[in-house]
């Protein structure tokens, strides 16, 4: 594909999804590949849009949330450089089960469903490594509805605030940055609480020290305190 350079095959054949294929299972892949990009909140899909693809994330950061019954976003992960997005409809055929939002000014490669089945028919580890993002995703999301329904908002937002720090932390002088432009409103709808109770925990966590913010950046600077909070459960 013209538009990749031989920088950019180089990174995606590091990615563990791409690592396996032969080299011309690859060339076919990315000849049929086109990217994207996308400014910052634009929809990139909606939920219940025709699918057919599958998208890997090359720069930017992506919010990936659904509507519950009772008409509220869900946020259900954030998704960065070389994430990828759409495995469901890409092994089914079927509709987006969620909708992706970029955060950030993004760039993503979309891939076919059609170019990308023909290569998994000749790379079982390629097979292998789908089923292996399809249940971390599922484990991930498990654990999410085991905290809305078992926890109280403090140990909530501790444990949300947790999780992104080990999926999007980077080392900080004043601790460990969550690397991501998350609003109040965001966080809400990722941890499963109003705004205003987000508000109010992550006022009173930084009189205590515990984390710092930056304009749309937190930085846990007391990880052991909220490791306690989340398992304690109170």
């Amino acid at each position: 594909m013209s538009d990749l350079n031989d920088s950019l095959k180089w990174e995606l054949k590091k990615n563990p999804l791409f690592r396996e294929l032969a080299d011309g299972a690859f060339d076919n892949l990315l000849r049929a590949a086109q990217p994207r990009v996308y400014k910052a909140r634009a929809a990139i899909f909606h939920e219940g849009d025709p699918g057919g693809s599958l998208l890997m994330v090359l720069s930017g950061q992506i919010k990936i949330s659904g509507v519950t019954p009772n008409g509220k976003e869900c946020v259900l992960a954030f998704m960065g450089p070389g994430d990828v997005i759409g495995e469901i409809t890409l092994l089914d055929g079927g509709a987006r089960t969620a909708s992706a939002e970029a955060m950030e000014a993004s760039r993503v490669l979309e891939l076919t469903r059609n170019a990308f089945m023909s290569a998994l028919q000749d790379s079982p580890p390629t097979a292998l490594k789908i089923i292996e993002i399809l249940c971390k995703r599922l484990r991930t999301t498990s654990q999410m509805v085991e905290d809305f329904t078992l926890l109280t908002a403090g140990p909530r937002l501790a444990r949300t605030l947790l999780r992104l720090a080990e999926s999007n932390g980077v080392d900080d002088e004043a601790g460990m940055l969550i690397d991501l432009p998350l609003s109040q409103s965001t966080l809400g709808a990722h941890a499963g609480l109003l705004r205003e109770s987000v508000n109010r925990q992550l006022r009173a966590w930084e009189g205590e020290q515990v984390i710092q913010r930056a304009n749309d950046r937190i930085v846990i600077v007391r990880k052991d305190v909220l490791v306690d909070l989340s398992e304690g459960g109170s």
